[in-house]
This record gives structure tokens, C-alpha cells and sequence, in this order.
């Protein structure tokens, strides 16, 4: 049976493989996600668009309530995933 981060890691590599930005997993606790984005942004698209697109991908894989918490933005996206 696969845990919660084998099904996160497998959802970043199908959320790289269709769309850049890329993700990158940077923490993982037990009711938090943290991701980091890099690569070509289109600003006017709204940045949430493609944080919204990870959570579609993990939800393919494994049952999961998940929202995004919060962003930053700078030369990378950090994202905080809030879930259970």
C-alpha cells in the first residue's frame, strides 16, 4: 500500500510531465504540503490556476480534502496545502 507521500511524489511527476511550471516537493507533515513551482509563469492566467492543477492530480490518485493555505511568490511559487 502506498502512504500519502508516495501518492504526492507520483502526482508531481504527472502534474511535470503536461504543464510547466515544474513542482517540487519541499516538506510534507501530516496536515501540511509545502511545494515549490519553478519555471515560466503566466501572471494574467492567476497564479492559483496552477497550484489548483496539483491538488486535481492528487486527487486522481488518493481520496483527499485538500486546499491551498497560502503562496508566495518570487522567482518560485511556495505553496502550503492545508489537508486530511
Amino acid at each position: 500500500m502506498l502512504s500519502f507521500k508516495d501518492y504526492v511524489l507520483k502526482a508531481i511527476e504527472e502534474y511535470n510531465k503536461y504543464r510547466s511550471p515544474e513542482a517540487k516537493l519541499v516538506k510534507i507533515s501530516e496536515k501540511e504540503l509545502v511545494l515549490d513551482f519553478e519555471g515560466s509563469f503566466c501572471r494574467t492566467c492567476g497564479v492559483s490556476d496552477y497550484l489548483e492543477d496539483f491538488i486535481y492530480e492528487l486527487q486522481k490518485l488518493v481520496e483527499v480534502k485538500i486546499r491551498i493555505a497560502s503562496f508566495k511568490e518570487h522567482e518560485t511559487i511556495g505553496a502550503r496545502y492545508i489537508y486530511h
